[in-house]
């Protein structure tokens, strides 16, 4: 099952005021608030610690790290009172994106063969996509969607969980209406980690 092994990853921890550390500058910022101004808001903005400069992530091979030079958690809602996404945007650390993205092109591989699930690829406006996703929202409480984008010219990852929702009101009740927010989803968060200028 999809959700097994999508719960079974490391989440980024949560930055409270009294934990985060000064910072110099807010690289992310923009991509925040662009993600923001999209029909998808988050309700809820957790700053990384700037001492958590970096995640694990596991491999068939064992466990690889990623840089974490800057990040936030954003549970993004839509329409419903109940959560849509859980998202987590990072910026790796200099010189360090192309093994970052080679350990999470590898997680999202190794998480598709363990799962026997096709691993859909993309590429739009610079922003490389990779999603896992399960056949169908009936029987799937918890992850629905795993989504790694990847953005080279800015050295950012995003990580996007797309949520069941179990209870009324929903942002979607049929596959084909998860299937088209879905999309609509991830057009968004290419879009703005493309270019997040206003």
């Amino acid at each position: 099952m999809l959700h097994r092994h999508l719960l079974a990853i490391p989440l980024l921890a949560a930055a409270l005021g009294a934990q985060a550390q000064e910072r110099a500058s807010d690289p992310l910022g923009p991509l925040a608030q662009c993600i923001n101004r999209s029909e998808f808001r988050f309700r809820q903005q957790d700053r990384l610690p700037a001492h958590a400069t970096t995640r694990s992530v596991r491999l068939a091979t064992g466990e690889a790290q990623v840089s974490t030079a800057d990040g936030y958690r954003l549970m993004l809602f839509r329409k419903s009172s109940l959560p849509l996404v859980n998202l987590k945007i990072e910026r790796s650390a200099a010189g360090r994106f192309a093994a970052d993205r080679d350990a999470i092109v590898a997680q999202m591989g190794g998480m598709a063969a363990k799962g026997k699930l096709p691993l859909e690829t993309d590429a739009r406006d610079g922003v490389e996509v990779l999603g896992l996703n399960s056949a169908s929202i009936a029987h799937t409480p918890g992850i629905l969607s795993l989504y790694s984008l990847l953005h080279a010219a800015s050295g950012t990852v995003a990580t996007a969980y797309i949520l069941n929702q179990p209870g009324d009101p929903l942002d979607f009740a049929t596959d084909a209406q998860y299937h088209a927010l879905r999309m609509q989803l991830i057009a968004s968060l290419v879009r703005c980690m493309a270019d997040p200028a206003p």
